[in-house]
C-alpha cells in the first residue's frame, strides 16, 4: 500500500487541516469503520477507483492525498469485503488516524507527489 502526498516530505499536515471540499475536522477511527461506505466516501469527498493496472497480487491499492482531495485506487482482484475494508483502511491512513487496535500487517510507503505528474 502506498500513500502519495503533495505535502512536503516529513510534514505533519493531516487531511483534516485541508480547507476546500473537506470536513472541518478529521473523522474518528470508529466513524471510518462504522459508517456505511457510500455515506463515508460522500461525506469525506473521497474518490474510489478500481484500477485494472494494479496487477501485482501483493499490492492491494494506494491512496493519493492532495491538498484538497483523496483518491483511492484499488486492485481489481479484491472481493466486495476486501474492497470495503481496504477503502476504509486507506481513508484512515490518509487522515493519519491511530489504528493501534487494528492489526498492522500491511507495509505502508509514503512517497512525495512528483511535480508535473497528474494523480
Amino acid at each position: 500500500m502506498s500513500i502519495i502526498s503533495d505535502q512536503p516530505q516529513g510534514a505533519n499536515v493531516g487531511i483534516g487541516q485541508l480547507r476546500a471540499a473537506r470536513p472541518a475536522s478529521s473523522p474518528t477511527l470508529d466513524h471510518v469503520f462504522e459508517t456505511a461506505l457510500d455515506q463515508l466516501i460522500t461525506e469525506l469527498n473521497v474518490k474510489v477507483i478500481t484500477s485494472k493496472e494494479l496487477v501485482d497480487p501483493n499490492f492491494f491499492g494506494c491512496v493519493i492525498v492532495r491538498s484538497q482531495s483523496i483518491n483511492i485506487m484499488l486492485s481489481p482482484n479484491l472481493g466486495e469485503f476486501e474492497a470495503d475494508f481496504f477503502t476504509r483502511y486507506l481513508i484512515a491512513q490518509a487522515y493519519k488516524l491511530d489504528m493501534t487496535p487494528l492489526p498492522t500487517p500491511f507495509a505502508v510507503e509514503v512517497s512525495p507527489l512528483i511535480e508535473g505528474v497528474p494523480a
